[in-house]
């Protein structure tokens, strides 16, 4: 019984660590709680920002953070062409964007989950 109860312990310490890490990030939890057409349009401000023309975002999806608070999102334009944005976990938000090499999941440099 003691080891069970140790390893939920620390069960439960890594999670709230991950969800912490989330957590940390005020322009990631504000895009989240966006409605989609609204989260989209801001992935998009922020593609466009990176100096890379893109019509409109088509799909957004989050992907996940990092242990550094560093929020990484799936971003496809309209056109077709898949970005992976980072969001760093600083309250200035500054954002990274990639463009993906290849629209095959799990080749290329962005390795997303799900449907993208």
């Amino acid at each position: 019984m003691g080891k069970r109860f140790i390893s939920r312990v620390v069960t439960g310490f890594v999670m709230a660590a991950l969800a912490g890490a989330a957590c940390a990030n005020p322009v990631h939890l504000r895009i989240a709680k966006m409605t989609q057409t609204k989260r989209q349009a801001a992935l998009g401000e922020m593609v466009r920002h990176a100096g890379i023309k893109c019509i409109g975002i088509k799909r957004a999806i989050y992907q996940g953070s990092d242990e550094g608070g560093t929020a990484l999102w799936s971003a496809r334009c309209v056109d077709g062409r898949l970005f992976a944005v980072e969001i760093a976990g600083a309250a200035d938000g500054a954002a990274r964007v990639v463009r993906c090499q290849s629209r095959k999941r799990g080749a290329g440099n962005c390795k997303f989950k799900g449907r993208f």
